[in-house]
């Protein structure tokens, strides 16, 4: 009996011993949670702790510390942010991908743009927190544009929602207004691009300034929002390229009498806002006003934001898509309880999205711009409350479909644009050549 005693308590201690090891930690440290359980809304707070951050400098980065400063008060807890800048493009994807094959420590915040998360994800999908698991889809997600969470929907291979939704780019006119009325052309009766295409001859014979600016490796910006406009997809929602059909060869037909118009200021992608500053018009997301703003300061008064032309004047606005990021959670990050906590009280707070407001962002939370601050009006914009304008434009976003290889089918449609403006080729012929090529490296079909 003594023996059977003695091995009792022994089982017992090390039972107790496993248990503080796999789970007897407080909730209340900042330590990665090993339960077995994943993590909810519900799950008791992270009080303490370092969130570190991949985000680009900027707008984004301030607007984590100042949601932090809030989210501390709010909460009465201590967490600390150290963020690293980081472009949430391609740079973003070359920076974790060799950390997640390596299995090393990720950061507890990574932003990403959409388009380029599904290259990540269909690698590394089993390596980051849902937040449609989270449960935060499943709270708010009716509260973000609708274009924006059904993109996410199609991101991952399990076309389960993985990012936390921050903003929704759409393409949009950012225009000189003082050098058109210069010119003499009132831009409140520009309705089609025909009648832009009429504008700008007006405004290069009245000002010797061009409409808008080019690459000169090859069109894309015009080309994506003339077809989107038209309801182009470009990837359909089965993966398949569509760069062949009628849409996009009506897109190229506009570009062309642009082009033939002479009414276009070519240089590197590099420099595109700086020589379209000298333009008549940008076309830009509208992350641009942030920067517009802050770094071309002696335009202020000048420029007006309004959605791109239509092609018809019947037609039906279609708002082209231009990107947006959300923020993902790896699972190896040190503190993703406490990230997916603060993030999605980032992302919903009324004051947190103020503060977004502040810096010009654009969060895709649709009841941000319910607030007084969004009803502001802007001197650079002349008077003009931008963030209700870009709140109609891309409340009118065209409905599109992510897959790891959409943001690379950007270079194939250049490379056409190229053929057809250098070497003469028909943009039929231009196009199916580079379908078939685009299809052949991710094996896909092209759709006829």
């Amino acid at each position: 009996m003594k023996i059977k005693s003695m091995v009792m308590v022994t089982l017992t201690a090390l039972a107790a011993l496993v248990l503080v090891a796999c789970g007897g930690k407080s909730s209340s440290s900042g330590s990665n949670s090993t339960s077995s359980s994943a993590p909810t809304l519900k799950t008791a707070r992270v009080k303490t702790g370092t969130l570190t951050a991949y985000v680009p400098a900027g707008k984004n980065t301030d607007w984590l510390k100042n949601a932090l400063t809030l989210y501390n008060k709010k909460y009465g807890t201590s967490l600390t942010l150290k963020t690293t800048d980081v472009a949430p493009a391609v740079p973003m994807v070359q920076k974790i991908t060799p950390m997640l094959v390596a299995k090393q420590t990720m950061p507890d915040l990574i932003m990403l743009q959409d388009s380029n998360a599904g290259s990540i994800l269909a690698k590394f999908q089993d390596s980051f927190y849902a937040s449609q698991d989270f449960g935060f889809i499943g709270q708010y997600g009716k509260d973000f544009y609708p274009a924006k969470m059904s993109y996410a929907k199609t991101i991952a291979p399990n076309k389960k929602v993985y990012g936390f939704p921050n903003d929704w780019g759409t393409s949009m006119m950012f225009y000189n207004a003082t050098l058109f009325k210069q010119a003499g052309v009132d831009m409140s009766q520009v309705k089609t691009w025909d009648d832009l295409i009429a504008a700008g001859k007006t405004l290069k014979a009245q000002t010797g300034k061009n409409l808008l600016y080019m690459r000169d490796t090859g069109e894309l910006d015009t080309v994506k929002n003339i077809a989107m406009e038209l309801g182009a997809t470009l990837i359909d929602k089965d993966g398949n390229v569509d760069i062949t059909n009628a849409k996009v060869l009506e897109a190229y037909a506009i570009l062309k009498k642009i082009q033939d118009a002479d009414i276009v200021s070519y240089g590197n992608t590099a420099d595109y806002l700086k020589i379209g500053q000298e333009s008549g018009m940008i076309q830009a997301g509208g992350w641009f006003a942030a920067m517009q703003q802050t770094t071309y300061t002696s335009g202020k008064g000048d420029w007006r934001i309004a959605p791109l032309p239509l092609v018809n004047a019947s037609d039906k606005p279609v708002s082209p898509m231009s990107g947006g990021s959300s923020w993902y959670v790896a699972k190896k990050a040190k503190n993703p309880v406490a990230a997916m906590q603060f993030i999605s009280f980032v992302l919903t707070n009324k004051d947190s999205l103020d503060e977004y407001l502040k810096l010009t962002g654009l969060p895709a939370n649709t009841t941000a711009y319910t607030s007084t601050l969004a009803n502001q009006t802007f001197d650079y914009y002349g008077g003009q409350k931008i963030l209700q304008e870009m709140n109609t434009i891309t409340k009118a976003s065209i409905t599109g479909y992510a897959f790891p290889y959409t943001a690379d089918l950007d270079t194939y449609l250049a490379a056409a644009s190229y053929e057809i403006q250098k070497n003469g080729t028909a943009p039929k012929t231009a196009l199916a050549d580079q379908a078939a090529k685009f299809a052949a490296k991710y094996s896909i079909k092209v759709v006829q």
